[in-house]
């Protein structure tokens, strides 16, 4: 299984141990679509928050390219932190995320 499938399966069995297990200690993740950074304790609170929200709910996730260091996926996320579609790219580390990056994507008008 690759990491970006084990991280998958425990997001979508909002298993909070898991998910917070795939990220390293020093983690960030950038809210482009938002202007802002987490990390620490911010970050904790973020992710606690968005796996135990039962209306954050994942659909149509496709992995676009993953090696062991990168991975770029595409997903719609439900409920009040993103809802609609999402690209997310991923810095892997021994088998955790360190740095993380999500936009929305907006269809044009």
């Amino acid at each position: 299984m690759t990491n970006m499938e084990k991280l998958q399966t425990v997001w979508d069995a909002k298993d909070l141990d898991g998910v917070k297990s795939m990220f390293t200690e020093d983690a960030v993740m950038l809210l482009l679509h938002e202007g802002r950074t987490l990390r620490g304790e911010e970050l904790d609170k973020e992710l606690t928050a968005m796996v135990l929200d039962e209306d954050t709910i994942s659909s149509e996730f496709r992995i676009i390219y993953e090696n062991d260091e990168c991975a770029v996926t595409y997903e719609k996320i439900a409920g009040e932190f993103f809802g609609g579609q999402v690209s997310i790219v991923q810095l892997w580390r021994d088998g955790q995320i360190y740095h993380m990056e999500v936009s929305t994507i907006k269809d044009a008008a």
